[in-house]
């Protein structure tokens, strides 16, 4: 029989809890916590502060088996609760915590949260990747395999849904962790970032780097993520996803692409770090001319790009590598190492008919497409051949005086794995939530929806399972031997027939998984058939 926890004296359920903590895998950990939260570790006043906004930072430097500490990542922690005390957060900082300690200040924090609190949490270290999940590691970790990775690590995910179990209004997630480190390298050949995090509304996610990606410790006393994100805290007026997304940007550009974090948002409504900015209305101002250069806009899915009010809005895919293809079919075989060395602007939609009917206008293309009664607007292009897609992107780079071209194959799978490996980018089975095609169960008729009317994947780009199959630049080849390994776009073979991506309305769920391919004839349009398209950066 199970006992009843309020009849068990506190000094025995302390003595199982010490017990316990020694042989449990951290993924059992979170459950504990609750154990402890029942032992009143945290004072009745602080159970009391729900609300209001409750913060806990951490930075670790000083590793188990690690002859040279992390430079800086004390100094970025200490800043970053400097901040966020400044911000009117109860803030809680600790540095280089064991596993327990980690345990322990994690169980007081969730003590802190309940439906009015916004809750914070902030990480400098060491993170992992481990079976598509992302784990922060304590100084005492000591990790030889993939296993002992979940065993000593912390799952940010389970952290997130403790946060969400507890009704906290706002979550902030905020971790600097993709790191190089000797834990990995005794495991893996190359190290394998942290993965993408999947939010419950009213979550607002940072990570220092692109999922996938790790970044060198320079011997700065303050790195360059956290001077961006402080900088951008100081700036006035802005809501916490415009302060992510220009901290974003900034490092992206001051490191020259070489580091483009990952922002992440479900976010009901807008907050304000500093309080009594969401009490100020900016004046209005008056519409900006078209630029030259891309500017930053505001936007769900993190930062777009966008050379004039009507073109196509882009999101930036960092450098990385990848494993290309699967086993699941002959066409889709031999899975190969793809290394694209600069990033890339992609749209994050399929070309619309707005935007389509815009070229045709302006002369750039030549038909107007039917839309078979199911309207045009926000709906992507589709009847629309390989060619005709080609007019599209010449008309955009002679408009902006940039290179628009459409995605290599190497590159959209890239873009559309978003550094996940499964066969979709939110998993491994088909959600309805997710994509609009045959077998997905909307619950909708056979045929296009508005671009966006599902989530996007971390790299930010909607509808790449389904709504459209997109045309790529490549020719078709039955399968990926002789395929380029840089990411560039495959020029041999049967170039009559060129390469579709991602699946349409009519598809099979086998035919929008990330690594599903097709081919069609690159003069005939067809009526699932569109694209979006690629701008290359400088």
């Amino acid at each position: 029989m199970t006992d009843n926890i309020a009849t068990v004296p506190r000094t025995t359920l302390r003595r199982r809890i010490r017990n316990k903590v020694g042989a449990m895998s951290m993924r059992s950990l979170l459950r504990l916590i609750f154990l402890l939260l029942c032992l009143s570790v945290a004072s009745p006043a602080l159970s009391q502060q729900g609300a209001g906004r409750v913060a806990l930072v951490i930075g670790n430097a000083n590793y188990l088996g690690d002859k040279t500490p992390l430079l800086g990542t004390i100094n970025d922690a200490r800043a970053m609760a400097d901040e966020f005390r400044r911000n009117t957060f109860d803030v809680d900082f600790k540095e280089n915590v064991s596993r327990e300690s980690m345990l322990r200040a994690i169980a007081e924090f969730l003590d802190k949260i309940s439906s009015n609190t916004t809750a914070l949490f902030y990480f400098s270290g060491y993170g992992l990747q481990a079976a598509r999940r992302s784990y922060l590691i304590p100084v005492d970790a000591q990790i030889r395999t993939e296993e002992d990775v979940w065993r000593d690590g912390f799952s940010i995910e389970q952290l997130v849904e403790e946060m969400n179990r507890k009704n906290a209004k706002t979550k902030i997630i905020i971790i600097d962790a993709a790191r190089e480190n000797l834990f990995e390298r005794r495991f893996r050949q190359s190290p394998a970032g942290l993965a993408p995090i999947v939010t419950p509304v009213g979550t607002l996610a940072l990570y220092s780097a692109a999922p996938g990606k790790v970044i060198k410790d320079g011997n700065a006393a303050k790195s360059l993520f956290v001077s961006e994100l402080i900088k951008e805290l100081h700036s006035p007026n802005l809501t916490a996803e415009e302060v992510f997304n220009h901290a974003r940007v900034g490092v992206s550009r001051a490191s020259n692409n070489e580091q483009v974090p990952m922002v992440a948002s479900s976010l009901a409504e807008e907050f304000y770090f500093s309080p009594s900015r969401s009490l100020v209305t900016p004046p209005p101002q008056a519409p900006a001319p078209p630029q030259r250069e891309p500017a930053p806009i505001k936007s769900e899915g993190g930062n777009v790009l966008r050379d004039c009010p009507d073109c196509p809005g882009l999101v930036v895919a960092p450098a990385g590598s990848f494993e290309m293809g699967s086993a699941t079919t002959d066409y889709d075989k031999p899975i190969h190492r793809v290394s694209i060395s600069k990033a890339f602007a992609i749209g994050r939609y399929e070309v619309t008919f707005t935007e389509w009917d815009k070229c045709v206008d302006d002369g750039g293309c030549k038909q107007r497409p039917n839309d078979r009664g199911w309207g045009r607007g926000a709906r992507p292009v589709i009847n629309v051949s390989w060619l005709d897609a080609k007019e599209y992107v010449a008309w955009l780079s002679k408009k902006t005086g940039h290179v628009y071209r459409l995605p290599s194959e190497a590159e959209w799978e890239y873009a559309a794995r978003a550094g996940t490996s499964t066969s979709y980018w939110w998993g491994g089975s088909m959600d309805a939530r997710q994509a609009n095609c045959r077998e997905c169960k909307t619950g909708q008729a056979e045929q296009t929806l508005p671009v966006g009317s599902y989530k996007p994947n971390a790299f930010g780009l909607f509808d790449t399972a389904g709504n459209a199959a997109e045309w790529v630049e490549d020719c078709w080849n039955d399968n990926y031997r002789g395929a380029p390994a840089d990411g560039s776009a495959w020029v041999k073979g049967d170039c009559q027939l060129r390469v579709l991506r991602g699946g349409s309305f009519g598809s099979e769920v086998g035919y929008v998984q990330s690594t599903a391919r097709f081919r069609y004839d690159a003069d005939v349009p067809y009526s699932a058939n569109g694209f979006r398209v690629v701008r290359e950066l400088q």
